[in-house]
């Protein structure tokens, strides 16, 4: 009995080891090519879907799974996930697959349990987990090929599963995003990196200010949060100096050579000065026609859903999922003159999306789940910096640094209801309470040690 008891937990942790591998190779998948890497499978069922099935049978067999909602966000999340359901089973029949597919804004959040169960099942996958992510940072320069190939050259792209869907689509907020978390990794020192990969890294920067401002909060925001955590004030000064005075020459420099056109719409947005300029002002003040057309467009939308829900009908439930809210708010129309590929479902702003598919309440929980996520990663840190252990601090900065970097694009975009940067967000955000709950864990072990006669 002993021996079958052993043998089935060795079998569980080899089970879990695999599955990381397969987890691994999807996020690399979902990094380096995009979009186009999630319509592998059969439909309804492609990769996102098929891991997250396997997942869960993972989990199960490890019986981690009660222990993975031992915390405060993780039973939240369950709350948010079931509220979801009901949101969306009575819709399935209405809109058939597109309500599934709408609900994975938050159901994609079993991804979270999921990697809270392998890390409390062998903690030693967390270090297995910063080497995986070491092939992220060496396959960088690659993300940004495919970027720049999905901006200048997309009609060159060849098309794999049909015409609207190219070998390589790389949307500027997915790069922003990876961006910024390659970046907090290489600061907190778990690799270090050649000057040929930093310039690539600002390169990739340059063209991110550029195209789209949520991407550039996004990247600057939590970069800056890191850099001040880490002490690193100093050099982050020194750098926006330097960059500053680069870019104020070559703003000069085209201001004398060139003549700025504004772009026709945000694909068109060219990599110059200029268009950083018109981006920055519109974040914070008056841009042009074209940069204050969205900004208004998303206003205007949102302002919609606000009067639908929380001074509306839809107050407590919602419009549930399924829906296009673009067409039933009259939306669409702008998305068109866009030319995108697919037609816009859901608001540019998860918070919105949650308050327009599951009213009120569901704005409330979806908020005190990011903000009790949020807090256990901070209090965390700060404890971990207290008691000197240095590279757990830097571990929970890195775990709260890249999943914020998606929120912030999720807040101007449509980012987790999709598979590319949602499953990304929720493995993240599991990652985070996984590696909390270990390190307090190994706080308790320790002190009951230190406390026995």
């Amino acid at each position: 009995m002993q021996e079958a008891i052993k043998y089935g937990a060795r079998r569980s942790l080899l089970d879990g080891d695999r599955y990381l591998v397969l987890l691994g190779v999807v996020l690399l998948g979902y990094a380096v090519v995009g979009r186009s890497f999630a319509y592998i499978g059969i439909p309804p069922l492609y990769v996102g879907e098929l891991v997250f099935l396997a997942g869960f049978v993972v989990l199960f067999r490890s019986g981690a799974f009660v222990a993975a909602l031992a915390s405060l966000p993780g039973i939240t999340l369950l709350v948010a996930m079931i509220w979801v359901l009901i949101r969306t089973i009575p819709f399935v029949g209405v809109y058939g697959i597109d309500a599934l597919r709408d609900s994975v804004v938050v159901i994609y959040g079993g991804f979270a349990f999921i990697v809270i169960g392998l890390l409390l099942e062998d903690p030693g996958r967390i270090d297995t987990i910063i080497r995986y992510y070491n092939a992220l940072i060496a396959a960088f320069p690659i993300i940004t090929v495919g970027y720049l190939l999905t901006k200048f050259y997309p009609d060159d792209i060849p098309s794999l599963y049909g015409p609207n869907v190219p070998i390589v689509d790389m949307g500027a907020s997915a790069v922003g995003s990876h961006l910024a978390g390659a970046a907090v990794f290489v600061l907190i020192g778990y690799r270090k990196v050649s000057r040929l990969w930093v310039a690539v890294w600002f390169g990739t920067l340059i063209m991110i200010l550029a195209s789209t401002r949520g991407a550039t909060i996004a990247v600057l925001l939590p970069v800056t949060f890191a850099m001040i955590v880490l002490g690193r004030l100093r050099v982050m000064l020194t750098t926006l100096a330097a960059g500053l005075c680069i870019f104020g020459a070559v703003y000069g420099a085209e201001a004398v050579f060139t003549v700025y056109q504004e772009a026709k719409d945000s694909n068109d947005r060219p990599v110059s000065a200029h268009q950083i300029v018109e981006n920055a002002m519109s974040i914070f003040g008056q841009a042009g026609e074209q940069t204050e057309g969205t900004k208004q467009w998303r206003l205007d939308w949102w302002h919609a859903i606000i009067d639908d829900t929380l001074y509306g009908p839809n107050f407590w439930t919602g419009r549930g999922f399924g829906l296009n809210l673009a067409d039933a708010d009259g939306f669409n129309a702008f998305d068109e003159t866009l030319n995108r590929r697919a037609p816009l479902r859901s608001p540019h702003s998860v918070h919105m999306t949650m308050l327009a598919r599951t009213g009120v309440p569901g704005l409330v929980v979806w908020l005190f789940l990011l903000g009790s996520w949020a807090a256990m990663l901070l209090k965390a840190m700060l404890v971990a910096r207290i008691r000197g252990h240095r590279q757990w601090a830097d571990l929970f900065l890195f775990a709260f640094c890249y999943p914020t970097a998606i929120l912030i694009n999720a807040t101007f975009d449509v980012t987790l209801e999709g598979p590319v940067q949602g499953i990304w967000f929720w493995c993240l955000f599991g990652m985070g309470i996984g590696s909390v709950m270990v390190y307090r864990g190994q706080i308790a072990d320790a002190a009951r040690r230190a406390n026995r006669p």
